[in-house]
């Protein structure tokens, strides 16, 4: 009977221990201003992108980004069916190298190819830019790259994705 009283006590502390962790009003105070910091980036680039091109180049640059999503669409499904199918390939019981590595190349592939459609639209857009409207674009472009991530998730915090 002490025995079961004394788990009951010790599970009581550790249930209040673990809700007032989850209940930290620092943790509340911090969230909204992080979400402020995030909104500012968020609107940032939008605001330099609107104040470097004309009303003209923004058309012009839309239908660039139409044509080039179209092209990437089909490619980025079938990105997203090889990445399945890899998932699966490392985590069956007897997991067959050849066929996991030849889906890596096929990935690969379509990454590359992704790419240079992302690289053809890149040099389209500066080439419909003025001297003085290049500079500021490729100065955007340098920012970014500097920071090392280009606006995804660096690959430390994503180590673990896809079961490798």
């Amino acid at each position: 009977m002490k025995t079961r009283f004394l788990c009951m006590v010790i599970l009581g502390v550790f249930v209040l221990s673990f809700s007032t962790m989850a209940q930290n009003p620092e943790r509340r105070r911090k969230a909204p201003q992080q979400r402020g910091m995030m909104a500012d980036r968020a609107d940032r680039p939008k605001r330099n992108m609107e104040q470097l091109f004309t009303e003209e180049q923004r058309e012009q640059l839309k239908a660039l980004r139409l044509s080039s999503t179209s092209e990437i669409q089909p490619l980025s499904n079938e990105l997203n069916e090889l990445e399945a199918k890899q998932r699966t390939l490392t985590t069956s019981e007897d997991a067959d190298m050849n066929a996991i590595n030849k889906n890596i190349e096929k990935m690969a592939d379509v990454r590359a190819e992704i790419q240079k459609i992302r690289a053809k639209e890149h040099q389209e857009i500066r080439s419909m830019l003025s001297d003085e409207q290049r500079i500021k674009f490729d100065q955007r472009g340098d920012r970014r790259n500097a920071r090392g991530d280009f606006g995804r998730r660096p690959d430390s915090l994503n180590r673990f994705k896809h079961g490798a």
